[in-house]
């Protein structure tokens, strides 16, 4: 009943006759939607799932703590959780992971899965002894929706492009904001791609998939017979078809590292909007946070990354590239400025230099822009085991074997937070398209029969970057994307999300038919699967907790050698599993060394250690660093010996000289 309820309430919400349905049902179905998207095995918008985290809260006062650490340009709350026991030592001097998801607006299931990690881990703190640990010893933040703008577009309506915030932007450079978005041609509130016949277009129809497309190859004796646009009309008439559709930019684009300069999408500078700057604000602030986990549509758990430190190649769908492509360069070809500081494109008869490099000033004044040191972009090969490590536990605890469509990261938090921040940084899509290797799945001609949406209480997508920056190729199986596994993976899981092609009437082309994948459900799992993915990452979490670095002073030992005269030995330990600093957090200097210091007056010690010391990077599983002084003092005076780590804890000991 409950799939009925969810698939008649997404269909009437889209369509806009929620009135009409209630008023026929009696109030019993759309109306119903609002108890149905409090459960675990839904898809909840803003409200909701800001209510579910209030009502977490209140439910576990003594364990969860809620705050906003800033409000987007809607003035939605972007909030955070903090989960620890509150007794004991200061939760902002234990070690943490921080939790982050949908920072793509359209990646709906991570939010859901870090709201489903929490519940896992406040519900059972009395009955697991490794929860309780974890949580007494260690802290747990979550940002469980950091683009709350871009998601709530997912919900509620036909949507133009979801990844992205609600900034104003000026898609084609001609002086408008978002007036050449989508249009639902065929009426099922889904933008998906069109095909239209075309003696010189690049792409065909994949013999071995038949409701896929591909790109021609013209050395294999093939001819394109179509082009592929994404679902539309071209609205301000200037030759692109959906090129400017609402908003914004892609939060998970808009970091530091690899910042994508003049790329759609990724702002008008590094950290330029609300959501990226309050995240980042609050990360420098809270140096305990040791191990970073990111929800998205990037990965490195799947798959590790590769021994000479580089991602795996992420791959999205090859039909979503090629619609992207149709408007490649509109963004080059405005009349008139859009005052954001991307550069005029051609105003009065001059041409200016949009999204070129040689528009910089280091490049126009004949300077060199190249840092003395080029930034790190692959994993140091002394972390590189410690990622191997992670990949092999969270394959273990979830199943998972293959990735599901990603992009290639650029601007990414994850990255920022290893690259940057200097911590082991981790990225999930948080689900798998995986395939029994002996499943057979036979394709019919007209390839995904289905029409309609997945049952959760999603009613819009993200539409542009979908696939990301994934080149357009031309192998069998839609092209170099993941077009042929997505469709056997919806196929194998009945979900709704590839729409069967129908011709469609349309004011420019004569022969358009509309269908192919829905992004929302090739981003996002089916509803049903919510609960068991929250559980299993809940584990995951409670794992990583217990790798952290764990300094102790180890052992002491005091000597009199009379007159005053006292030698001290100290061995400093790392108990902990990881390092207290990784080898790449040493280099970017992202992590401040462990210190160590004797509570002692300087000129108090004749020989040996300082008072104050400082270990770059102590190993961990008992790793030792032994210190030695010889200082002045009386028989009987207590002196504190204090170890500070940033990411590993802290402890001291009182000697008692004798």
């Amino acid at each position: 009943m409950e799939v009925i309820v969810n698939h008649l309430f997404n269909y009437c919400n889209r369509r806009g006759l929620v009135l009409l349905i209630s008023l026929l049902m009696s109030g019993s179905i759309c109306l119903s939607q609002a108890a149905f998207g409090q459960e675990d095995s839904d898809y909840k918008n803003f409200e909701q799932f800001e209510s579910a985290l209030k009502s977490l809260v209140k439910a576990h006062s003594g364990l969860a703590a809620m705050e906003s650490i800033g409000k987007t340009n809607s003035g939605r709350e972007i909030w955070l959780l903090t989960i620890a026991k509150k007794s004991g030592t200061p939760v902002d001097q234990r070690p943490g992971l921080l939790v982050n998801a949908n920072l793509e607006g359209d990646h709906l299931i991570g939010s859901e899965i870090a709201l489903g990690s929490m519940k896992y881990l406040l519900s059972n703190y009395e009955s697991d002894e490794s929860i309780k640990k974890a949580l007494d010893e260690h802290v747990f933040y979550f940002l469980p929706k950091i683009n709350p703008d871009g998601a709530e577009k997912n919900f509620g309506g036909l949507s133009s492009g979801v990844k992205t915030n609600d900034t104003n932007y000026d898609g084609d450079n001609d002086g408008r904001m978002d007036e050449d978005g989508p249009d639902d041609l065929n009426g099922d509130g889904i933008i998906t791609v069109m095909r239209v016949k075309d003696p010189n277009g690049l792409y065909m129809i994949d013999p071995d998939n038949p409701g896929l497309m591909k790109k021609s190859d013209p050395m294999k004796g093939e001819a394109g017979e179509y082009s592929v646009y994404w679902e539309g009309i071209d609205n301000d008439a200037d030759g692109f078809i959906n090129e400017d559709p609402t908003g914004g930019v892609d939060i998970n684009r808009n970091f530091m590292h690899k910042y994508p300069y003049f790329k759609e999408d990724a702002g008008i500078h590094m950290a330029s909007e609300k959501e990226t700057r309050a995240v980042i604000d609050w990360i420098v602030k809270q140096r305990n946070v040791a191990i970073m986990l990111t929800f998205g549509e990037s990965d490195n758990l799947i798959s590790p990354p590769n021994s000479r430190g580089e991602l795996s190649s992420d791959k999205g769908i090859s039909m979503f590239d090629f619609a992207d492509a149709s408007f490649a360069g509109a963004s080059k070809v405005g009349m008139v400025s859009t005052g954001r500081g991307y550069g005029m494109g051609r105003f009065m008869g001059m041409q200016f230099f949009r999204g070129s490099r040689s528009s910089t000033p280091e490049a126009s004044s004949g300077r060199s822009s190249r840092p003395a040191r080029e930034p790190a972009t692959t994993v140091n090969k002394s972390d590189q085991e410690l990622f191997n490590q992670f990949s092999k536990k969270y394959k273990e605890i979830t199943g998972f074997e293959s990735q599901p469509p990603l992009r290639e990261p650029a601007g990414a938090l994850f990255e920022y937070g290893y690259y940057q921040y200097g911590i082991p940084s981790l990225a999930t899509p948080g689900w798998s398209m995986d395939i029994p290797k002996d499943t057979t799945l036979k394709e019919d001609r007209q390839g995904r029969q289905t029409s309609g949406r997945q049952s959760s209480a999603r009613g819009a997508f993200s539409m542009r970057g979908a696939s990301g920056m994934t080149g357009a190729g031309g192998s069998s199986g839609g092209g170099d994307g993941m077009d042929a596994t997505a469709l056997k993976w919806l196929k194998k899981n009945n979900s709704d999300g590839f729409v069967e092609w129908q011709s469609v009437s349309h004011p420019d082309f004569d022969d358009v038919e509309v269908g192919g994948f829905d992004p929302m459900a090739v981003t996002n799992p089916p509803a049903d699967m919510i609960s068991d993915l929250g559980e299993k990452h809940g584990e995951f979490m409670v794992y990583l907790s217990s790798l952290y670095a764990d300094v102790k002073i180890a052992q002491t030992e005091v000597t009199s050698h009379g007159g005053g005269i006292f030698r001290i030995k100290a061995e400093i330990e790392n108990a902990g599993f990881l390092p207290t600093a990784i080898q790449h957090g040493v280099t970017s200097r992202g992590v401040k060394p462990t210190m160590v210091q004797l509570g002692v007056d300087p000129d108090a010690i004749m020989s040996g250690s300082r008072k104050t010391n400082f270990i770059q990077k102590l190993d961990g599983s008992g790793k030792r660093q032994k210190y030695e002084w010889l200082i002045k003092g009386r028989s009987g005076d207590k002196i504190e010996l204090k170890v500070v780590s940033q990411k590993g804890g802290s402890d001291s000991a009182t000697i008692v000289l004798k």
